[in-house]
């Protein structure tokens, strides 16, 4: 089981010069066992997201690893006495010199003056307006080139943003204040819920790439970026709920046990299996550190303390409450930034991270307690959400999309039920969607197109009652999912998804590792879920949209590999949907 950590681990090690101080880089000593010869700037460019070296590298690399004291030993003892992950900062070991592939992006100084600059920081974002497409394949950006942004930056645009206390009970006078000041703004009552999961981390490795800092750290962005001169801060705009855990409180409350939570057994067991939830439920009851080890060996990238299980059902449990809000009327959208995410949870196993399957639990709630007929599930990650698929792949009232890398299989999850010849099964068939990218770097144009080609049209179609979305951003510009998406495109992904269920749309963080491209990506969700007039900029953007295609084709106008892909899940589903059935412009502004 050491081992098999090792590559996670040394992954994660990644992450030391953005928590800790300035001494001596670690990377530079293990490095060089794992190559030393030029191969070590390799170890932090991998594929799958998860593993970073070889099953030939592990030894020495847990070698290094457990002499540098970054993996913790196995404690059977009743006595939780894990570090937290967030005690990194008092860690000796860092580095201001690393070019991070997970947490740090380096960039030339606009200065001139030579040096490097580490963008981790919370620092105001200007959203960019969205690219013209060009109907010629754009070229792709080297990894120097990624991290610029368009040269034209509306100033009308821009948005910074900063956080109230978020889980501070609330007054309801001063609410109904808040809510009053709200409505006469004009923007639309957006929901808003943070759940770090404080006690969900890896006891081996502090520096795990999936950690409460995540959370905290778009939390803690929010609430230092100075607010634009037209513009209140994005925080003070939203509709701010409690945390169901009671973990991200300004004053902490004591842990609130399984039963004392939002949600009940039956709410979970509409999408996990009745044996899964009772081995979740002895994994809580758990002391052993040894006996937690072994049971995350069980799954694939998948670590537990005692505590994980309460933390997974907090999380969902608060994006259900925020779900029951948005279809009772008493808000018109939201945007849960909790963790752990969900979207590799299935049926009977934990994976990816994930424990519960806080979507599908959102959407079968949705449809039996709330009363949403149909619900469409829309999946950016930049992985494939195999355990939403599984959940609801013979179900025909919940339609689940999912753009990701596929790589022919061979991209986490590592399974072939994320092609595009993965339509659903029994009454099920022709309601799942896959859209596999078989190369990187697709980018903005790649997922507009998509949305117009083929998610639209279907949806359009389908007539949801309510939108969900798995908002993983580590398919950004600058994340390690190597897809080249701005915050901006995801702006106007979502504002094409509030047309549709009368603007009913939640969304629901999953991927998205690091924290200063993650911070303005939730920003930039957020600012178009709160903009009242998003049907407006959004049918301007489709005239643009149409104006930049001509009379050509639309995929003729993007990566050939991407339109392959788009093509693939279009023939597999002609079948099912007549709106896929015709060629050119399916769907009119």
């Amino acid at each position: 089981p050491s081992l098999k950590r090792a590559n996670s681990s040394l992954f994660s090690i990644a992450t030391l010069a953005a928590d800790a101080d300035d001494d001596p880089s670690p990377i530079e000593t293990i490095t060089g066992l794992v190559g030393g010869d030029g191969r070590s700037s390799n170890i932090l460019l991998v594929d799958d997201g998860d593993d970073a070296v070889t099953d030939e590298d592990a030894p020495t690399a847990y070698s290094a690893l457990k002499a540098s004291g970054l993996v913790l030993p196995l404690d059977c003892s009743d006595d939780d006495d894990a570090i937290a992950p967030d005690d990194a900062l008092s860690s000796s070991c860092s580095s201001s010199e690393i070019d991070e592939r997970e947490d740090i992006v380096e960039r030339d100084c606009k200065s001139g003056s030579g040096e490097k600059e580490l963008v981790d920081v919370d620092v105001p974002l200007k959203i960019q307006d969205g690219p013209s497409l060009n109907c010629n394949p754009l070229p792709r950006a080297n990894n120097s080139e990624q991290e610029a942004l368009p040269n034209s930056c509306s100033s009308e645009m821009a948005i910074a943003s900063q956080c109230l206390p978020c889980e501070q009970p609330v007054n309801v006078k001063v609410e109904r204040e808040k809510e009053i000041a709200v409505t006469k703004s004009g923007d639309h009552r957006t929901g808003l819920v943070f759940e770090s999961g404080s006690k969900h981390f890896d006891r081996r490795n502090r520096f795990h790439k999936e950690r409460p800092l995540r959370i905290t750290s778009v939390r803690d962005y929010l609430a230092k970026a100075k607010p634009t001169e037209k513009e209140r801060p994005i925080l003070e705009r939203c509709r701010l709920l409690e945390s169901r855990g009671g973990d991200d409180s300004v004053e902490a409350e004591s842990k609130k046990s399984p039963e004392d939570l939002w949600l009940d057994d039956h709410d979970y067991l509409r999408v996990h299996l009745p044996g899964y939830m009772q081995r979740l439920d002895r994994i809580s009851k758990c002391n052993c550190h040894n006996r937690l080890d072994i049971e995350a060996e069980q799954f694939k990238s998948i670590y537990f303390t005692n505590d994980s299980v309460r933390e997974a059902k907090a999380a969902a449990s608060s994006l259900c409450n925020l779900v029951s809000r948005v279809v009772s009327g008493g808000l018109d959208n939201g945007f849960a930034v909790v963790r752990p995410p969900g979207h590799h949870a299935e049926p009977g196993l934990a994976g990816g991270y994930c424990v519960i399957n806080n979507v599908a639990v959102a959407a079968a709630y949705a449809r039996e307690k709330l009363g949403a007929k149909k619900v469409l599930i829309v999946d950016w990650d930049v992985h494939h959400g195999n355990g939403t698929q599984r959940c609801f792949i013979e179900n025909p009232n919940v339609l689940y999309f999912s753009a990701h890398r596929y790589h022919g299989g061979n991209f986490f999850p590592f399974l072939e039920g994320g092609g595009p010849s993965s339509v659903g099964t029994g009454a099920g068939e022709g309601f799942n969607f896959n859209v596999g990218w078989n190369e990187k770097k697709m980018g903005d144009d790649e997922y507009l197109v998509l949305w117009e080609k083929l998610l639209m049209p279907v949806a359009t179609k389908f007539k949801p009652d309510l939108v969900l979305i798995s908002a993983g951003f580590d398919a950004a510009r600058g994340d390690m999912g190597e897809c080249d998406v701005s915050p901006e495109c995801f702006a106007r992904l979502t504002r094409r998804l509030k047309t549709l269920a009368n603007g009913k749309v939640v969304a629901a963080l999953e991927g998205g590792y690091v924290r200063s491209v993650l911070c303005k990506c939730v920003e930039s969700v957020l600012a178009a879920l709160l903009d009242a007039d998003s049907n407006g900029k959004c049918t301007k953007e489709l005239q643009n949209f149409y104006k930049n295609v001509g009379d050509n084709e639309m995929l003729d106008c993007i990566d050939p590999s991407a339109a392959k892909s788009i093509r693939d899940t279009m023939e597999a589903h002609s079948k099912y949907w007549d709106c896929l059935k015709n060629e050119g412009k399916e769907f009119q502004v």
